[in-house]
């Protein structure tokens, strides 16, 4: 039976804007989600704003308490959770729950426990000795309305942890899921709902990829957090300047693999070939490109064979598969362009090159050899299930290569040597670098994510995810015992003399030239009008 084409948007029967989910195992329609315009979008952000009045001045601990009451929902509702993104984004159900649930999880359960520890006010030392008096903090306060633009390939374990962040530290949140899995995005929100967060501290908004520039740009809105592609995260960033807006960017990958001559051949290539195939390699973190020095060039390259060859690809629902489907027919069709132009241009398709199955969006896992720097699939995001590998005479060759990339979210090397990790670590130019294993750090809540160069700007997850959710004030506590301070008007002679000595006494290195500026300071009445000889003498030590 023909399979008919579907497209994502539709208008219903009175008039609504509709966005159509759509099955990439079959490319028959999922279900509909109405989709909201820019009005729709002005009230989910005043609403929110209305909320964040509320919201943020609830102790943070018992807006910990929602991230546990969530936490508990979604380990209940996992099994649905999971099949939704099998049927809707193509992931296998075992490697949804492995990386979209699991990591998930992990995230709230720390959030939940920690994160009033990351966010405590911090008492600030005064360097400055005639300061000591003042008490200063360092203080963490809210933005106010954040916005979470979220992509299709991780519909669940992106957005989730983002909103998780957003809310603990006091903010609202307005939503944009991707609408490729808007039924996941629709999920998410039920799941907040039943957790029993209160009304409007997240909002949701199902609408068209273009009008995420409205949300950039609307006044009340105080930050973006976007995930998704370099081209639309740069219209992101320029529409977020008009307002002198903070983003978070999490963009395109194009992640490399030194493979070094004294890896564990057998073991390097089991992890290579996961690491570029899993999630059908719809990953920002897949290995995207390869460089293995040529003494063992030909055995790991026959190895990686190897273990494509092992691969099963089908059904995401069921338990055997290892691979799913693209999630969308346009992503297959850049695969297909992709490595159609590295076998133009020389390369060898060594297993794979080819769709598979009559209906759907299912490519075959493909390696290809004999690449260069003039192929678009060595360049260029590829997002699908394609290793191609690059034979090099040196690690240094393997460095400047995998570094000449406009990319840098995530590297990755394989060695038993550990000076060699350590130069891999050191040099590799990414937000992440790992040895001996690739991608494994989406399900460790300490570890943050982000990247360098056109991957992105600032950090999500971990400590510093948390302090990309909030402001840094400063504070300061003066006595206000009656007393004038010595820098206050009106200035003369003696407000001069005492600045010129007091930058003596504290900044001349040797200790016997500070004693003519202490018995200058000691002989101006504006200072022994002024001093508190409490503070002063209790951090004599900051004079030497």
């Amino acid at each position: 039976m023909k399979t008919k084409k579907v497209k994502d948007s539709a208008r219903s029967r009175s008039g609504t804007q509709e966005i159509i989910s759509i099955n990439p195992s079959t490319g028959e329609e999922l279900g509909r989600v109405a989709a909201v315009g820019r009005r729709g979008i002005n009230e989910a952000i005043t609403r929110a704003k209305e909320a964040f009045e509320v919201w943020s001045r609830l102790p943070i601990r018992q807006r910990q308490g929602y991230l546990g009451r969530l936490c508990d929902v979604i380990l209940h509702q996992k099994r649905d959770i999971v099949e939704l993104i099998a049927r809707e984004q193509g992931k296998p159900a075992t490697e949804a729950m492995g990386s979209e649930v699991l990591p998930v999880l992990g995230v709230l359960t720390d959030l939940s426990r920690n994160a009033h520890k990351a966010l405590q006010n911090q008492t600030a030392r005064q360097q400055q000795v005639f300061f000591a008096h003042k008490r200063s903090q360092h203080r963490y306060v809210p933005y106010g309305v954040i916005a979470i633009i979220s992509p299709w390939n991780y519909p669940f374990s992106v957005p989730v942890p983002q909103i998780a962040a957003a809310l603990v530290t006091g903010n609202t949140v307005v939503f944009k899921p991707a609408r490729r899995t808007a039924l996941i995005g629709r999920k998410i929100d039920d799941l907040f709902k039943m957790a029993g967060f209160p009304e409007d501290v997240l909002n949701t908004v199902m609408v068209k990829g273009q009008d995420a520039a409205v949300m950039a740009r609307h006044p009340a809105v105080k930050k973006i957090v976007f995930t998704g592609s370099t081209e639309v995260g740069r219209q992101i960033m320029s529409a977020a300047a008009e307002g002198i807006k903070p983003v978070v960017l999490e963009l395109g990958g194009k992640d490399p693999v030194v493979v070094a001559a004294d890896a564990d051949i057998a073991r390097a290539a089991k992890g290579i070939v996961w690491g570029a195939m899993f999630g059908a390699g719809q990953v920002c973190a897949s290995i995207e490109r390869a460089y293995v020095e040529r003494p063992i060039a030909d055995r790991f390259i026959a190895a990686c064979v190897g273990e494509a060859a092992k691969l099963r690809v089908g059904d995401p629902l069921n338990k055997d598969t290892d691979i799913g489907p693209l999630t969308t027919r346009r992503q297959l069709t850049r695969v297909k362009a992709h490595v159609q132009d590295a076998v133009q241009k020389g390369a060898n398709v060594l297993i794979g090159g080819k769709c598979k199955g009559k209906k759907g969006f299912f490519y075959e896992p493909t390696i290809l050899s004999q690449v260069n720097h003039a192929m678009a699939i060595m360049v260029e995001e590829t997002f699908g299930p394609v290793l191609p590998i690059m034979v090099v005479d040196s690690i240094d060759e393997a460095i400047r290569l995998a570094n000449d990339s406009v990319y840098g979210l995530s590297a990755y090397g394989w060695t038993r040597s550990r000076g060699v990790a350590e130069r891999l670590m050191n040099e590799l130019e990414a937000g992440t670098v790992l040895i001996n294993d690739a991608a494994c750090t989406w399900g460790e809540p300490n570890a943050p994510w982000g990247g360098m160069k056109s991957s992105g700007i600032g950090r999500t997850r971990a400590v510093f995810g948390l302090q990309e959710m909030v402001q840094l004030k400063y504070t300061s506590l003066d006595p206000g015992d009656g007393r004038e301070n010595a820098w206050w008007f009106p200035y003369n002679q003696e407000t001069r003399s005492l600045f010129a000595n007091a930058a003596d006494l504290m900044f001349t290195k040797s200790v016997w030239k500070k004693l003519v500026p202490m018995l200058a300071l000691l002989r101006n009445r504006r200072f022994l009008k002024t001093a508190r000889w409490p503070s002063i003498l209790g951090n004599l030590n900051k004079l030497l």
